[in-house]
């Protein structure tokens, strides 16, 4: 059994998909100072990871359990990701999932202006 801790949150139908591929997902939030204390404590082997959490040299260290940390989202200057890969953690992240959302708000900004400067 995979367990793993989205400490920043998780949509439900990300959560879900996770759940049918057969992981054990837990969705609280922990603070930065216990989180070393609760990952070993639950035995969590995941940690997903949004802006908040901070994964350094000293969580992965203190945390033997952890195969697998996800940031959900585009950078990864929140997870010391060269260090977590020499102690054979994986790390991944969504480097496309905003894609869509910046692309139409660089339009909106475009239409703003245009609207501004022609009025």
């Amino acid at each position: 059994m995979i367990k793993i801790l989205a400490n920043d949150g998780i949509d439900a139908e990300g959560k879900k998909l996770l759940e049918d591929a057969g992981f054990v997902v837990a969705d609280f939030k922990v603070q930065q100072a216990e989180l070393a204390q609760v990952i070993n404590e639950q035995q969590f082997n995941g940690l997903i990871v949004r802006s908040a959490t901070k994964v350094r040299k000293d969580l992965i260290d203190a945390c033997p359990t952890l195969k697998l940390v996800g940031r959900a989202g585009v950078g990864m200057d929140n997870i010391d990701v060269e260090y977590a890969k020499s102690k054979g953690i994986t790390v991944v992240n969504t480097p496309e999932s905003s894609s869509q959302s910046v692309a139409e708000l660089v339009f909106a900004h475009l239409l703003v202006w245009y609207v501004a400067c022609t009025a």
